[in-house]
């Protein structure tokens, strides 16, 4: 066996995170629907689509990358993404529209945790996990710019036309599946190899459901996360449909978008700098900021608009990078990505109830 480069490794994993964020179709989803001639309300049916795929998928997957490896959970997560752009890009229709978001699900489903779970293992085989948080307020900070440079030229996603903008994130796809090729995967899956398929499943399932059942903890980290973080998403996918109404010109729209993600970098930053607040007074502190931003949206005014975006990114990821480290901390490596895949189930069933609510009440 190889030993495992780990500056390497976790430079792989920072280049696979901008290329699964850098495409402008699934930044700017929601104004191709939208330019397409689907309502908000049919948008936030799709959304509410995404979340029933998730809810159904996300612990089975995150199981599948501790029983089948990180690795390939990563590279089936690049497919599925393959799949929702050609969907979305050659066949016509609502319905379609709605499995492409399946599908994009399922990518998501497949990455969450499956990242997070290789990139602390690796540093734990080489005895510099007390590095993780600087790596993950990295990988924030890269998927908020290649997310926010991807949504400042959401215009020219429009321009290009949905099924060119589907072409080109199916292209960066395919590099990125290249990418993900020469990632190792972690000792702790290595070792189940010799064991049955069967043993590996039961070992992840006893486990996993063992841990959360003594650790109410790590469920109040998990719920306190994803409320936070389903307010940030509906609010920046609904501002992209909310602030042209606002009469700003159409050029405008990538750039101010692209300050609101800017917001997530500064919370990625902040967090290395809070180690000693709780993470009780660290969510009151940014569900206050996330609401805050949510009351903007109603203002109707573009500036006040894209600050309360900006604040409730920057709360986002603040609560996220410091609830992650946390978690990390206390999950078994054996069921890391099942365990972490958790709070992805959390954030869908929350998003479940919120996304048609937002749908029905941004409409207005």
């Amino acid at each position: 066996m190889t030993k495992l480069n780990v500056k390497r490794q976790l430079g792989l994993l920072y280049i696979s995170n901008f290329l699964f964020n850098i495409p402008v179709a699934g930044a700017a989803w929601v104004l191709l629907l939208v330019s397409d001639g689907y309502s908000l309300i049919q948008v936030g049916f799709a959304e509410t689509v995404f979340h029933i795929v998730s809810l159904l998928a996300e612990i089975p997957s995150g199981m599948f990358a501790d029983v089948m490896g990180r690795k390939k959970s990563l590279i089936v997560s690049c497919i599925m993404t393959m799949f929702s752009s050609f969907v979305r890009g050659f066949i016509p229709g609502f319905a379609a529209v709605c499995v492409s978001v399946g599908f994009s699900a399922l990518s998501y489903n497949f990455i969450s945790g499956s990242d997070s779970a290789l990139a602390y293992d690796s540093l734990l085989e080489e005895g510099q996990a007390d590095k993780y948080d600087r790596y993950i307020s990295t990988q924030t900070a890269i998927y908020r710019i290649s997310n926010g440079l991807a949504t400042l030229f959401a215009g020219i996603a429009v321009i290009m036309g949905n099924r060119n903008a589907q072409i080109l994130s199916l292209g960066i796809s395919l590099v990125n599946l290249v990418f993900l090729m020469f990632l190792k995967e972690n000792k702790v899956i290595l070792k189940k190899t010799t064991d049955s398929l069967s043993k590996r499943v039961r070992e992840v399932v006893s486990g996993s459901f063992g841990f959360l059942k003594g650790n109410k903890k790590v469920a109040g980290l998990i719920f306190r996360n994803a409320l936070v973080g389903s307010i940030d998403v509906l609010l920046l996918f609904f501002l992209q449909a909310k602030l042209p109404l606002t009469g700003i010109p159409d050029w405008s729209l990538g750039p101010l978008l692209f300050i609101m993600s800017m917001g997530g970098i500064l919370g990625a930053l902040a967090a290395r700098k809070v180690n000693n607040v709780t993470l009780g007074k660290l969510f009151v502190f940014c569900i206050s900021l996330a609401l805050l931003g949510l009351v903007s949206e109603f203002t109707g005014i573009w500036y006040i608009m894209t600050a309360g975006g900006f604040f409730t990114a920057f709360a986002d990821d603040l609560i996220q990078i410091r609830s992650d480290i946390a978690l990390n901390r206390l999950v078994p490596a054996e069921q890391r990505a099942t365990l972490m895949s958790v709070n992805s189930f959390c954030f869908s069933c929350i998003m479940i109830v919120l996304s048609p609510l937002a749908g029905y009440v941004f409409s207005f």
